[in-house]
């Protein structure tokens, strides 16, 4: 009986064997079949692209920019002078245009650009070159960019990244090069430090996606911090000229001005996320008198008829939220503006709070509250009409005792 048992349990377990293997053998054929990232056998097309990132505020006017790429010759397996060149066209931003808008970023317009296949001039020098041979190249690749800025005060921060190129040539069966593998390493992140020993896949990507997957992950990042409104810092900014402020509230008042009195309001102004700026506070004007406001903390502020609040300057893409407190017997409606187009009008019932809110961009900004008045009737009499009211009735009482005159002369000469 153990003698069986054991020939059974011998079957079981040689049968677990052939299916084990079969299985490995058909994984090792899917992935075979996939390929791998950045590996490629003699009869496939080595191609790696860059990919450009290029961030701002929302509402922001694109900059135009120009990306170029530096390829560095590291060493090589004989000499560096065997070494080929590596070229690639630029990369290029026109200015107002957002070709490849991602749809990845909410808080910030984030445009993303692919170049084209860089190893592609490393394999047709390869196929002329009396001098290459098999072995590993090293080079490395930077960014320069160009840009014309919209404003003078506007900030750019081109990357700092340097990558790490591998690019490994082998021999085919007729003898002739060709490349076998890339592999990329990032040595400086954008901001200059240190980078990472992590294998970076520059596939190339559709190039035409909203999402950073439809892109080579070997990334370089722009950045353009753009200002809204006034950067003079001698010059005030003027409520009848739009280029001196970068957000405006008004207020005007309509009926009985003896009621106006003070509006309050409660105003808060955020940063654009997603990148870093240096300023945590901007400078704003209540009826022409300085004060400091600090990103991301409410302020508040009142307004009389025909006084105004304004931000001389502040950082594009910031959202603003104003609020407007209720007031008794006052009505509020409000005219938006944000990057110089029109929103629909605002109103709030009589007493009650009105809120306002927009993204600023490098147009004209504003947010013009009016608050209308309402008499109240007393006893069916309105207090404000009633010497009309006194006027008409004597105009009454004259004409009834015109009439009875009148009446009493025609009986008198009956």
């Amino acid at each position: 009986m153990k003698k069986k048992s054991l020939q059974k349990m011998s079957r079981l377990f040689a049968a677990a064997v052939l299916v084990g293997t079969m299985c490995l053998g058909n994984v090792a054929n899917v992935n075979a079949a996939n390929g791998e990232p950045n590996k490629w056998t003699e009869s496939q097309e080595a191609k790696a692209a860059i990919t450009v990132e290029y961030k701002m505020g929302k509402s922001v006017d694109t900059p135009a920019n120009t990306v170029s790429f530096v390829f560095d010759k590291v060493n090589g397996p004989v000499q560096k002078s065997d070494m080929p060149d590596i070229t690639v066209a630029d990369v290029n931003f026109p200015a107002k245009v957002d070709e490849v808008l991602a749809s990845d970023s909410n808080d910030i317009k984030v445009l993303r650009k692919q170049s084209d296949n860089f190893l592609a001039s490393f394999k047709t020098a390869m196929d002329t070159s009396d001098v290459m041979t098999t072995g590993e190249y090293q080079y490395t690749v930077h960014s320069t960019s160009s840009v014309s800025k919209n404003k003078d005060a506007d900030e750019f921060k081109a990357s700092d990244a340097v990558y790490n190129l591998s690019i490994f040539v082998a021999q085919n069966s007729q003898g002739k090069l060709y490349i076998k593998g890339l592999g990329i390493t990032q040595k400086f992140d954008d901001g200059g430090s240190a980078g990472s020993s992590t294998k970076i896949d520059g596939t190339p990507g559709n190039g035409t996606g909203s999402t950073e997957g439809d892109f080579s992950a070997l990334k370089f990042v722009n950045v353009y911090t753009a200002k809204a409104g006034n950067t003079d810092p001698d010059t005030k900014p003027d409520p009848d000229k739009k280029d001196t402020y970068a957000f405006k509230v008004s207020n005007t008042t309509e009926g009985n001005t003896d009621e106006a009195g003070n509006f309050t309001y409660t105003m808060t102004v955020n940063k654009p996320t997603g990148f870093s700026t240096k300023d945590n506070t901007f400078v704003y004007y209540v009826n022409g008198k300085e004060k400091t406001g600090t990103y991301g903390t409410a302020l508040e502020f009142t307004l009389d008829d025909a006084q105004n609040m304004m931000i001389k300057s502040c950082y594009a893409g910031s959202t603003v939220s104003v609020n407007q407190a209720g007031k008794a017997n006052w009505t509020a409606t409000a005219v938006q503006m944000f990057d110089g187009k029109a929103e629909a009008q605002l109103s709030a019932a009589m007493g009650k709070d009105l809120a306002a809110s927009g993204i600023l961009g490098q147009k004209e900004n504003k947010v013009d509250y009016t608050n209308t008045y309402k008499d109240i009737a007393v006893t069916g009499i309105i207090v404000n009409n009633f010497p009309f009211i006194i006027m008409i009735g004597m105009a009454i009482v004259a004409f009834a005792g015109i009439v009875v005159m009148n009446s009493k002369k025609r009986m008198n000469r009956r």
